[in-house]
C-alpha cells in the first residue's frame, strides 16, 4: 500500500465539522466545541502520519549507502509511527475532556469553569473518573475501546515519559552486555515493537476511535447551544 492510498483510505473526521456559522450560549458548550475541533486537527495529524509510514525509498531526506533499504524504509517508518502513536492516543484524551467539559463532570469533585480553574479542570480528567461520574461505573463505549486498544495506549505512555522503543525491525542501537542485579534484568526493561504489527494496530485504533467519535461526539457536536441557530 502507499503512502497515498493509506491517506485515502483513512476516514476523516467530517462528520463533526460545523456547516453553518457555530457560536455557542454557555461556558460549557464553548470549551466542549473548542476540543471538538481539537479532535478534529489532532486526527487529521495522527492520519497523516500513519499514511505517511506507509511511504518508502526517503531518498529525498538523505543519501547514504543503503542496499538493502532498511535505514530509508525501517527507520523513518519508525518515526512516523512513533508521532501517530502519540497523536492518535491526544484523540482518545480531547475525547474524554470533550465528556468532561460538555456534562459539567468537574462539578461533582467541586471545581467550577473559570479562567484560573481550567488548567485544574483539565488536570483532574481521566477515564476512571469519567467511568464513575458519567457511566456510573458500567460497562462502557470508552472503556470497551480502552481494553481493545490497551497496547496502543501503553506504548504511548511509555513514548511519553522518553523511554526508547526498540523497533525489531531496524535496530539502531545494539547492547552487547546484559546487567543482572537484585531483581533488576536490562534486557527485561526494553520493550520491542514489531513496526508492522504497530501499522497494522494503528489502522484498527484509526478506525475504532472515528466509530467512537460518531458514538459519543457527534451526538454532543449536534447538542451545542448555537446563537445562530435562529436567524
Amino acid at each position: 500500500m502507499t503512502a497515498k492510498e493509506a491517506y485515502k483510505l483513512l476516514e476523516p473526521a467530517h462528520f463533526l465539522k460545523d456547516k453553518d456559522l457555530v457560536q455557542p450560549t454557555t461556558p460549557e458548550d464553548t470549551e466542549t466545541r473548542r476540543r471538538i475541533i481539537d479532535f478534529i486537527h489532532t486526527i487529521d495529524t495522527a492520519r497523516f502520519m500513519l499514511a505517511m509510514s506507509f511511504k518508502e525509498f526517503y531518498q529525498d531526506l538523505v543519501e547514504e549507502n543503503d542496499p538493502d533499504k532498511k535505514f530509508k524504509t525501517e527507520y523513518f517508518k519508525q518515526h512516523y509511527l512513533y508521532s501517530a502513536i502519540i497523536w492518535y492516543h491526544n484523540c482518545f484524551d480531547i475525547m474524554l475532556q470533550c465528556l468532561w467539559f460538555k456534562y459539567q463532570l468537574y462539578h461533582k469533585i467541586n471545581l467550577e469553569l473559570r479562567n484560573d480553574k481550567i488548567g485544574e479542570i483539565l488536570k483532574s480528567c481521566d477515564i476512571d473518573k469519567i467511568k464513575k461520574l458519567y457511566y456510573m461505573g458500567k460497562d462502557n463505549p470508552i472503556s470497551d475501546f480502552n481494553l481493545r486498544n490497551k497496547e496502543i495506549h501503553d506504548t504511548a505512555n511509555r513514548l511519553k515519559h522518553r523511554q526508547y522503543i526498540e523497533n525489531n525491525n531496524y535496530m539502531l542501537y545494539f547492547e552487547v552486555f546484559n546487567v543482572v542485579s537484585d531483581g533488576y534484568d536490562s534486557n527485561m526493561t526494553k520493550y520491542h515493537v514489531t513496526i508492522d504489527e504497530i501499522q497494522t494496530k494503528l489502522n484498527k485504533y484509526h478506525k475504532d476511535i472515528i466509530q467512537l467519535a460518531k458514538d459519543i461526539l457527534l451526538p454532543i457536536h449536534n447538542s451545542i447551544t448555537n446563537t445562530f441557530s435562529d436567524l
